[in-house]
């Protein structure tokens, strides 16, 4: 398999990871909450906990789901 062909496979299921993750814990956290994640628009009423718990959730987590898909992939294509 050529090494473009490798990208677009591994770009594309990064892609689905972090879209598919990303739905999840929306509506996860809608789910708990009752409410939409804290978004970036700017309001006289800020909750930072849940501020700093959906950056924890939407940046670290689904961050290190990509990474991992993207590694394994990786090894799995290479051979």
């Amino acid at each position: 398999m050529e090494d473009t062909s490798k990208k677009l496979i591994i770009t594309g299921v990064t892609v689905l990871v972090d879209l598919t993750l990303n739905q999840i814990a929306r509506k996860s956290w809608n789910k708990i909450y009752d409410e939409e994640p804290p978004s970036t628009h700017p309001s006289d009423e800020i909750n930072w906990k849940k501020v700093i718990l959906w950056s924890i959730i939407s940046g670290t987590v689904i961050s290190s789901a990509k990474l991992a898909t993207q590694r394994y992939l990786t090894l799995k294509l290479k051979s």
